[in-house]
């Protein structure tokens, strides 16, 4: 499919879709840093929830509009308790926030699968075996812009007001995913020395794995808290929402769609400083019909 086209949303081939999310398991176990200001953290892998305690609840009516089109569940499970020091602010206090821009052109697409492909690896690590001429080919997966939050690349007010939220698979089989011009990820099958486990998948019980990161800005002396993730994901997770929690309260919940089984979401919120047992991340998602199908908490 050339990329000059309408971009279509297209489903990965299932035998390549588990092997990529095999690769997105693995990447995020090895590349978690404990003492460093960005730290990504597994959601969940292998059917086993890493973080034991998750959050299983519904939004409650009256949580504002729906995010990225999503409508309000209709039940509600109870919570599991967390011993953290972080509010147990109820989901439907937080209002409902979509960061969904809407579609990027076919020539903003292709532009920038040419930019991102450009760059000799991507920030997992692997060597990115593509190269820009592979943007004007590729299949896209989803090509979407996002709103841009204070702590957006690493500004408390950032430079731009939206970015590019792209993946791509090209017609090597090489798939990539991109932020702006930013190659993020890139997963080549047909290259050596890439192992897999064909056990570590997603699955129903846990629909989405991902690394989230976060840090305090600005640096030494922190007045606003970012936090951003990349995951992985189901067919049916249509969309994803994640919000921040601490001693004052909760965020918003921010909202993005999910296309091709993969995305990036993200929140900010001022004064929410990243102290020891003071800091909880929700991640939540969603199926076409609205109804949640995910949830987890992540610690800061």
């Amino acid at each position: 499919m050339n990329i000059t086209t309408p971009p279509p949303v297209e489903d990965l081939d299932p035998e390549y879709a588990e092997q990529l999310r095999t690769h997105l398991v693995k990447t995020a176990q090895q590349s978690q840093r404990r003492w460093s200001p960005w730290v990504p953290v597994v959601a969940a892998a292998c059917g086993i929830a890493l973080i034991t305690t998750a959050v299983v609840v519904l939004a409650e009516p009256g949580g504002g509009p729906p995010a990225a089109g999503v409508s309000t569940p209709t039940s509600s499970p109870t919570s599991s308790p967390s011993p953290r020091e972080a509010q147990k602010v109820s989901p439907g206090k937080s209002p409902r926030v979509s960061l969904d821009l809407g579609p990027a052109s076919p020539e903003e697409a292709r532009q920038n699968a040419r930019r991102c492909l450009s760059q000799p690896t991507g920030g997992n690590g692997p060597p990115n075996t593509a190269a820009a001429a592979d943007g004007d080919t590729a299949t896209v997966h989803q090509a979407r812009w996002m709103k841009t939050l204070p702590g957006e690349g690493g500004k408390v007010q950032p430079t731009k007001d939206r970015v590019l939220v792209q993946s791509l698979t090209t017609v090597k089989g090489v798939w990539a995913q991109c932020i702006d011009s930013e190659l993020y990820e890139v997963f080549d099958p047909a290259l050596a020395g890439i192992p897999f486990e064909k056990s570590a998948s997603i699955n129903a019980a846990d629909a989405v794995i991902g690394q989230w990161r976060y840090k305090e800005l600005p640096d030494g002396a922190p007045t606003l808290l970012f936090a951003s993730y990349r995951f992985s994901a189901m067919p049916s997770v249509v969309s994803l929402e994640v919000r921040i929690r601490w001693t004052g309260g909760a965020s918003p919940w921010y909202g993005v769609p999910v296309a091709g089984g993969t995305g990036y979401a993200v929140a900010s919120q001022a004064g929410a400083v990243n102290k020891k047992r003071e800091t909880e991340i929700d991640i939540r998602a969603f199926d076409k019909s609205g109804r949640q199908i995910f949830s987890d908490i992540e610690y800061g």
